[in-house]
C-alpha cells in the first residue's frame, strides 16, 4: 500500500526519492526546502514544499515542530492562539523519514530496479548491459545507435512467443528502472553503470 503513491503519480517518483535521500542529511524543514531547491529539476511538477507535503500526507514523512527546542503537538497556525507560548520562542520545523518512506526509497531505488531487471529478464540482459554500455560513452547515445545496438543482439530478436522484440521495448525497460536516463541524449546512470560491473 505504502507504493501506491508513486504507482499512482509516476511523476512524483524522481522528486520524492530526491526529498527522501535529502531529508537523510538535512531535517529542517527551511534548510531542507532550500537543498532541494538546488538539486531540483525543472520538470519535476510539483515544488520542494509540495514534494513534502505530499510525503507527510502519505505517511512517507513526519513533521515536528519544534518551540525552544521542545516538541509541541500543534501547527504553526495553533501557535498564533496559544497564549502558553512566549513572543519570543524559537521554531523549528522538523522533517524525518518514516519506515513507510524508507521502504518507498528501497522499492524505486534504480539500483534495486535495474539489478531486478536483470536479474527477472535473464535472456535479455546482455542486450541491456550492451545498451547501458552505449549509453556510458562520453557523450551519450543517440535513439538510432541504440537501435543498433539491439539490432545486433541476436538473443533480442524475438520473445519466447518467436515474435519480434522492438529497441523501444528495452530502452524504456531501462528508463523505467532508471539504468538511463534523457539529458540531451540517452546517458547511463550510476544504478546502470553498477551493473556493467556486476
Amino acid at each position: 500500500m505504502e507504493h501506491e503513491l508513486i504507482k499512482h503519480n509516476p511523476l512524483l517518483k524522481k522528486p520524492a526519492l530526491l526529498m527522501l535521500a535529502l531529508v537523510e542529511t538535512t531535517a529542517e524543514r527551511t534548510a531542507l526546502e532550500e537543498a532541494a531547491a538546488a538539486a531540483w529539476a525543472p520538470n519535476f511538477a510539483q515544488s520542494p514544499a509540495a514534494t513534502i507535503d505530499i510525503l507527510v500526507r502519505a505517511g512517507a514523512l513526519e513533521e515536528q515542530l519544534l518551540i525552544n527546542g521542545e516538541p509541541y503537538e500543534g501547527t504553526l497556525e495553533d501557535v498564533q492562539f496559544d497564549e502558553t507560548v512566549p513572543d519570543n520562542a524559537s521554531f523549528e520545523n522538523r522533517v524525518a523519514v518514516t519506515e513507510t518512506g524508507r521502504a518507498i526509497a528501497r522499492a524505486y531505488d534504480p539500483k534495486n530496479l535495474t539489478a531486478d531487471l536483470l536479474a527477472t529478464r535473464p535472456a535479455y540482459a546482455p542486450v541491456f548491459r550492451a545498451l547501458i554500455a552505449c549509453c556510458s560513452a562520453p557523450d551519450g547515445a543517440t535513439l538510432p545507435a541504440m537501435e543498433a545496438v539491439v539490432e545486433a543482439q541476436p538473443e533480442a530478436a524475438v520473445n519466447a512467443e518467436g515474435k519480434k522484440v522492438y529497441p523501444q521495448y528495452f530502452i524504456d525497460a531501462l528508463e523505467t528502472a532508471g539504468a538511463i536516463e534523457w539529458n540531451g541524449a540517452w546517458r547511463a546512470t550510476e544504478a546502470g553503470r553498477d551493473q556493467l560491473a556486476a
